[in-house]
């Protein structure tokens, strides 16, 4: 049976470990000092503690195999399966809602083999991952056309966390990683310069830096994400996880905080109907911070950015106000802006109270919030105008956190949200007299 080597092996790696503790708790520490034995004793305990741990683990592996053995989901073969016939059952296992169980369970036990063979399996690996190929372990529906999977998967969201590998390539990836010697962490590496796949890259990366750091091929792993951001690869029969390649790229440069694509970035920023790339605003706020500053301000003023995302880069780039010199000029000039609709002014005002675009710091310091607040207080507006009366209400808050008094919160929310619902009015009111151009196409906004 195939089983009939596999148990053993994990058996011996048991009575192994066992025969150490043994002969580990046996040992007498050196007479060659109080302090020398001390010290010795110390380390014989910290081996003995490491090998009771490596011995529950082995226990643990060969409880899980046996009842994938007894589930049914491993059948028990003569002698171990070699690491071609694993590959070859690997690539022709298909999942659908009947077998969903039942084949996840013999995936488990087909990739927990491999990992097994050590060494040796590894270049197999290296060989079919240079085959770029790949097997997609995605339940099929019965009947569901390629279509009606797109559909189903339209929501998807870019992860690289899984219960088990979503394909073949991804659960190869794992396998290395268990495997764990120089032959494998090439082969992982190697994955950068070959395949064209921005998940397998921003998984291949996340791997890399569990496995060996942070700062883990970092040059490699941030040039296969360039190359792939500025040139495309296209995947023939690409799945949900390559409709997101530009996503996981832009994970890969999180990844390892790199902030040397802000400029190439720009270029991809807005499309051609003025909706801005959210990955790239996303960028920009996490890595770029004040850095990529400029590249919002910019995109901000070339009248290209379509009103109904005003809104995302005015709140992106005043998180900056008191601190950088450009952000207090446009928000000062969205303060006062005729071109600009409410909800991008709010917006604007949320930050300042919210956020210094450090997310590690939360909150506001004192010095920066009391920069916001000379800011404010430079803006003039006429007697009539409503949001000179806002400004009022954020000068007051700005103050109350500065000095540290309590305020009436409830009291200050209803203030507030009269006078948005007064301005709201009255911007409504402006449009249909003709006072206000209707912005359905991208807000025009004059260069400084």
């Amino acid at each position: 049976m195939k089983s009939a080597k596999l148990l053993p092996r994990v058996e011996i790696v048991m009575i192994s470990v066992s025969a150490v503790l043994f002969i580990g708790c046996g040992k007498a520490p050196s007479t060659d000092g109080p302090a020398a034995n001390t010290i010795q004793a110390e380390v014989l305990r910290k081996e003995v503690a490491s090998l009771k741990i490596k011995l529950e683990n082995a226990q643990l592996r060969l409880d899980s195999l046996r009842d994938q053995i007894n589930d049914g989901g491993a059948p028990l073969t003569n002698g171990l399966m070699s690491v071609p016939e694993i590959l070859d059952e690997l690539i022709e296992i298909k999942l659908v809602s009947k077998n969903r169980s039942s084949v996840q369970r013999r995936l488990s036990y087909l990739f927990e083999s491999l990992a097994l063979q050590g060494n040796a399996a590894v270049p197999l690996i290296r060989e079919f991952l240079n085959k770029v190929e790949d097997v997609d372990f995605a339940v099929q529906r019965e009947g569901e056309s390629d279509e009606e999977s797109k559909r189903r998967y339209s929501r998807f969201r870019a992860t690289l966390n899984f219960s088990q590998p979503p394909t073949l390539r991804i659960g190869l990836i794992d396998m290395l990683a268990e495997i764990g010697s120089d032959d494998a962490e090439a082969t992982v590496a190697e994955l950068f310069a070959t395949t064209g796949r921005g998940f397998e890259i921003a998984y291949a990366a996340k791997t890399i830096q569990g496995w060996l750091g942070k700062d883990a091929y970092r040059t490699e792993a941030l040039a296969a994400a360039h190359d792939l951001l500025l040139d495309p690869v296209e995947a023939v029969g690409g799945n949900h996880f390559d409709r997101l390649s530009r996503n996981y790229l832009f994970m890969v440069l999180d990844m390892y905080d790199d902030q040397t694509f802000i400029q190439s970035a720009q270029s991809m920023f807005i499309n051609e109907d003025g909706r801005i790339d959210r990955t790239i605003l996303d960028y920009y706020e996490d890595v770029g911070k004040v850095r990529a500053l400029d590249a919002m301000v910019q995109a901000f003023r070339s009248g290209r950015v379509h009103e109904d995302d005003m809104d995302n880069l005015a709140e992106a780039a005043s998180r900056y106000a008191g601190i950088n010199p450009q952000a207090d000029e446009l928000f000062r000039d969205i303060m006062t802006g005729d071109q600009y609709n409410m909800e991008t002014k709010l917006d604007a005002i949320r930050s300042f109270t919210q956020s210094d675009g450090d997310a590690s710091t939360p909150g506001v310091p004192p010095h920066v919030l009391q920069a916001r607040l000379n800011l404010v207080n430079t803006l003039q507006y006429d007697e009539s105008d409503l949001m000179g009366k806002g400004m009022q209400l954020l000068a007051l808050q700005l103050e109350a956190q500065i000095s540290g008094e309590r305020q009436d919160e409830r009291k200050m929310r209803e203030t507030a949200s009269r006078l948005y619902r007064d301005m709201q009015k009255r911007e409504s009111e402006e449009r249909k007299s003709g006072q206000r151009t209707p912005s359905a196409q991208p807000t025009i906004i004059p260069a400084p």
